[in-house]
């Protein structure tokens, strides 16, 4: 789960967007930063939208 929080950290980072801005893509702040924190596991179906804000592939958060 640490893994998978590192690498959302990283791609959103890598894509120039705050925290703040993943309210634009639905996610609620809160609990976008506890994901981010490696307090709550993603679903699949957050992960798929993870994967569409970021355009991205889903396996990129497993790398």
């Amino acid at each position: 789960m640490v893994r998978i929080a590192v690498n959302i950290k990283r791609i959103r980072k890598n894509k120039g967007l705050s925290q703040r801005n993943m309210e634009d893509f639905g996610f609620d702040l809160r609990n976008y930063q506890r994901l981010e924190a490696g307090n709550h596991s993603p679903s699949l179906y957050t992960l798929h939208k993870l994967a569409l804000a970021f355009r991205v592939e889903i396996s990129e958060f497993f790398e």
